[in-house]
């Protein structure tokens, strides 16, 4: 909930509405203005996707390691916090992605977003935050999708709230929103992807064992080797993974499980567009992909098959120090025992 007594220290009016929507209603639903409050830290813009903002102060790492002394002065303390304002008109659907990034525990820092209506405030993410106690090491949750009916408000005004609560020790928290808009299509479009290596990853170059931790990259030296001095071969078809490629591919199988069996026109586009990326990246319906603080992120896994016989490639993994987690769901996936 946002004190009584804060009020908005900076004011940008943006308006957006998508085409589908305006075709369909005579007076659709807008964003009316854009502002931020509290202790400040808040970025945002708009896009063809609709509007993405961050909020909370994230520009330096925690210095001090897990559980460390403060940081003076790299976190405020306090909420940053952004208002969407909205007039619902003829209403409609606003639908948007959210994430949370983290030096913190979820017990000092956190994200909530709400939305303000003539009718009360309805809590949409209540606290979210790192799991535990423990603090000082990086956190990010996955990207999640979310929409919410405005129908109910009809020719009124309602705000969204968007707050991150910070504690000032050092440890900085970010939340994101991606994508915020006003759609008949209860699902956003995919979050465009901008980091260098995942987009290197999106263009096929999938393969990357020179970040894999020295256990792993020593484990996997050591099973080729095997291999090949026993007449096969080993395909690597996957090892480290930058984060936000990981994201991706987890975004793109939350969409699907949404979108497939959706046929409503104004979702057919997407529909399309999420389908061939989750055929495309090979994603099975009955396989989540992990999160981005999943082991391919952090170097401590591979995926791969060989030309061998497959209790003799086991065999030759497990000599080399290489083991399946989940021989039947992912029979492809090795960690280090």
């Amino acid at each position: 909930m946002v004190p009584k007594n804060w009020r908005p220290t900076a004011l940008c009016l943006l308006f957006f509405c998508s085409g589908a929507l305006a075709q369909q209603q005579a007076n659709p639903a807008v964003i009316t203005s854009v502002s931020q409050g509290g202790v400040g830290y808040v970025t945002y813009s708009n896009d063809s996707s609709g509007l993405n903002g961050q909020i909370g102060r994230w520009d330096t790492p925690y210095p001090n390691g897990a559980n460390g002394e403060p940081a003076p002065g790299l976190e405020p303390l306090g909420a940053s916090v952004m208002y969407v304002g909205v007039d619902v008109n003829d209403g409609g659907l606003a639908s948007f992605s959210y994430d949370l990034k983290t030096y913190d525990a979820g017990i000092y820092d956190w994200y909530d977003i709400s939305v303000q209506t003539p009718t009360g405030t309805v809590s949409l993410v209540n606290q979210l935050g790192k799991p535990g106690s423990d603090y000082g090491t990086f956190f990010q949750s996955p990207q999640v999708p979310l929409s919410f009916n405005l129908n109910q408000w009809r020719n009124q005004h309602v705000t969204f709230v968007f707050s991150v609560q910070q504690d000032g020790w050092g440890d900085q928290t970010g939340g994101d929103v991606f994508g915020f808009g006003l759609r008949t299509c209860q699902v956003p479009p995919l979050t465009p992807l901008t980091d260098a290596a995942a987009l290197n990853f999106e263009a096929g170059n999938t393969v990357d064992t020179d970040d894999l931790q020295p256990n792993m990259q020593t484990g996997l030296d050591c099973v080729q080797a095997a291999v090949a001095a026993a007449g096969g071969t080993v395909t690597v078809n996957s090892a480290y993974r930058p984060p936000a490629y990981q994201a991706h591919l987890r975004e793109v199988w939350d969409k699907w499980r949404l979108l497939r069996d959706r046929r409503e026109p104004e979702c057919s586009d997407l529909r399309t567009q999420v389908q061939q990326e989750f055929n495309r990246h090979g994603l099975l319906l009955t396989q989540q992909p992990a999160s981005p603080n999943g082991p391919h992120t952090q170097g401590r896994a591979i995926d791969m098959r060989s030309s061998l016989p497959l209790a003799q490639f086991l065999n030759i993994a497990n000599q080399c120090q290489l083991y399946r987690p989940l021989p039947a769901a992912d029979p492809v996936h090795f960690l280090h025992q």
